[in-house]
């Protein structure tokens, strides 16, 4: 366990109600190190040590729980507290938490905020979920253009306890529209009686308040942005995404990606919870949709060895069931392999439809040089170490050689086609990659064999 040492005393500070003394204590820890503690607690212990803290300090430690925990912890709350609470969190985080609480209670608590507290929840939430809108908060600082460096250094000393980030201020004009911004290393060595909009850079990377969470995670990443300004239709500042947002939302975009790619349903309300928190149903439930579709793709692998099936009668072919595995094996792997590197590209904007061909000449150039590779070792191997004639480790090694191309090939066209028809690549898994290459690939298995040796039926 956790803090170990620790925990008795914490115990013994909740038994004997010593408040203050347990609120100093907590007070000089990180929010993550007494999110730690309140989780190893027993529940009413660890929600004693929960209620000894500020609100702002609540906030802080609020941020390191699952979202489970954060519903349980605020929904035990007096209203009016958790009013308190709402009021000095971060915006985007409090509209993300008011959306998930029971409405009876939310309709207790909001009454206890301010209007203009009130309309900011409800503008956050009414954003489409994936786009900058559901992402951005509005906890940030603006400065008009003719103030002087003096007085934006004051006013950032009045507004930064309340503002998520200070490190970039927006320079807006009368209408709220965003002209440029200026970062608090440049205010601070800026002559004092410059003006603001000597200083600021009008050159402003911006997003759109519609357009997708990932593309703007990725602008942030990029650019290696602190945050990004988010503007509406008429160029008006309404938000901004800062950096820890953005690497919320790439991990939740690469968790989706991972599961979809191994043939796991997506589901937004258990994408982020951690592994022993997804019940038996769930995931049962999320994985049978692939592995039936899989199962009965799986099937069209019958026909073709039930079509095939009188060639192992053939003295000459004692043993071509033995490969199939071994060459529709290596086959899968190969394409999972490419669609797993095409994907990735895809996700990063570095594969584009427009050079769709070039991706597809260099994974066939690809699956050429390893086909090649790879068949002359089955060739030598199943003829020397397996004692088998070299008609049937030719078979198999250029059988071998073919796949290997074939796999490439598909598993760089299917995710560009996929994207083409307006289909996520991701979705196009591994597993169904490899069941379509195990197909194709008894086909040209049996195929070579038929010409190589001159098989009639």
């Amino acid at each position: 366990m956790r803090n170990s040492l620790l925990l008795p005393d914490l115990r013994e500070l909740i038994q004997g109600g010593e408040d203050d003394v347990l609120r100093e204590f907590l007070e000089d820890q990180h929010p993550g190190r007494v999110a730690e503690f309140i989780e190893d607690l027993p529940d009413g212990d660890g929600d004693a040590v929960f209620r000894v803290l500020h609100p702002r300090e609540r906030a802080e430690v609020l941020g390191y729980f699952e979202r489970d925990e954060q519903d349980r912890l605020v929904s035990a709350m007096a209203p009016r507290e958790a009013a308190e609470l709402l009021r000095v969190m971060s915006h985007d985080e409090r509209a993300d938490l008011v959306g998930r609480l029971d409405e009876d209670f939310v309709d207790e608590v909001l009454p206890n905020l301010a209007q203009a507290e009130r309309e900011d929840i409800a503008k956050l939430a009414s954003y489409e979920p994936g786009t900058a809108g559901s992402v951005m908060t509005t906890d940030y600082v603006i400065l008009p253009a003719h103030v002087t460096v003096r007085d934006a250094l004051d006013r950032l000393r009045h507004e930064a306890p309340d503002r998520e980030t200070i490190y970039y201020c927006y320079v807006v004009d009368h209408s709220r529209r965003l002209i440029g911004f200026v970062s608090l290393k440049d205010l601070i060595l800026a002559r004092r009686s410059a003006v603001i909009e000597e200083i600021m850079q009008r050159d402003v990377i911006q997003a759109k308040v519609d357009d997708d969470q990932e593309g703007v995670a990725r602008t942030i990443d990029k650019y290696d942005l602190l945050a990004l300004p988010i503007v509406d239709a008429e160029s008006k500042l309404v938000g901004i995404v800062t950096h820890d947002d953005a690497m919320d939302v790439i991990r939740r975009e690469q968790t989706e990606d991972m599961l979809k790619f191994g043939g796991v349903a997506p589901d937004p309300e258990a994408d982020d919870l951690p592994y022993w928190q997804s019940g038996v149903v769930t995931v049962v439930r999320r994985r049978i949709k692939w592995l039936m579709l899989l199962f009965l793709a799986e099937n069209f692998t019958t026909p073709v060895q039930q079509h095939f099936q009188w060639t192992y009668g053939d003295q000459q072919l004692p043993a071509l069931a033995l490969f199939i595995s071994l060459l529709t094996g290596t086959g899968g792997n190969a394409g999972s392999q490419t669609i797993s590197t095409v994907i990735r590209g895809m996700a990063l904007g570095e594969i584009k439809l427009a050079n769709a061909l070039r991706v597809v000449g260099r994974e066939l150039l690809t699956g050429l040089c390893l086909g090649l590779m790879l068949g002359t070792t089955a060739l030598v191997y199943i003829h020397y170490w397996r004692n088998l004639p070299w008609g049937v480790s030719g078979v198999v090694g250029l059988s071998m050689f073919c796949v290997c191309m074939w796999a490439n090939v598909i598993g760089s066209v299917v995710p560009l086609a996929a994207r083409r028809a307006g289909i996520d690549p991701a979705v196009v898994s591994a597993p169904f990659i490899t069941t379509l290459v195990d197909a194709t690939g008894m086909v040209i298995y049996f195929t070579i064999a038929i010409a190589l040796l001159g098989l009639v039926k």
